[in-house]
């Protein structure tokens, strides 16, 4: 769990490529340009919360944790991580609605390990999933979103990852 939390330390889609059998960054660029386009505007929302919210992370607080990654400044509450990933995860979702389950999975396991890491509290972690939540379906919604998921482009690249057959994706939790 320390080993993934540090690859999911950048919030990049490329952590979802396991969970849809392809490299999702390199094979399907304008999707993952849309994405990271539509996830900041997520992360402006959860970061006026953290900044109205100001609490210190774990470490901060207990001279006893050491934290598995890099300390942060930013305020903990909630997670950005666990906001970021569970949004894009519902986000994929909305365009590749086989593969839910396994998009939910590596959602909650980028932010969930960030408790283990000793930089969030679980009512940290769970407020951020609950609020990536919450902001996708709003996203989904615009007409932005329905204009990118309607570009022909994009449906060629989700055409190369619905060609991966269910039975070849990789295992994901033991």
């Amino acid at each position: 769990m320390e080993a993934n939390s540090w690859l999911t330390l950048e919030r990049d889609p490329i952590f979802f490529s396991r969970a849809l059998g392809l490299e999702i960054v390199k094979l399907t660029p304008r999707l993952n340009a849309g994405q990271r386009s539509f996830l900041n505007t997520v992360d402006l929302g959860m970061g006026g919360i953290k900044t109205s919210t100001n609490r210190l992370r774990p470490y901060q607080q207990y001279a006893e944790i050491r934290p598995c990654l890099p300390r942060e400044d930013s305020a903990s509450f909630p997670s950005g991580h666990s906001t970021w990933y569970r949004a894009a995860s519902e986000l994929l979702t909305d365009l590749m609605p086989e593969r839910r389950q396994r998009l939910l999975v590596v959602g909650f396991h980028a932010g969930a390990s960030r408790v283990m890491c000793g930089v969030h509290f679980p009512s940290d972690v769970e407020a951020g999933q609950r609020l990536g939540a919450a902001a996708a379906p709003q996203v989904i919604a615009s007409p932005e979103w329905r204009a990118f998921r309607s570009n022909p482009e994009i449906q060629k690249e989700l055409q190369r990852l619905r060609a991966v057959p269910e039975a070849s994706l990789p295992l994901l939790v033991r």
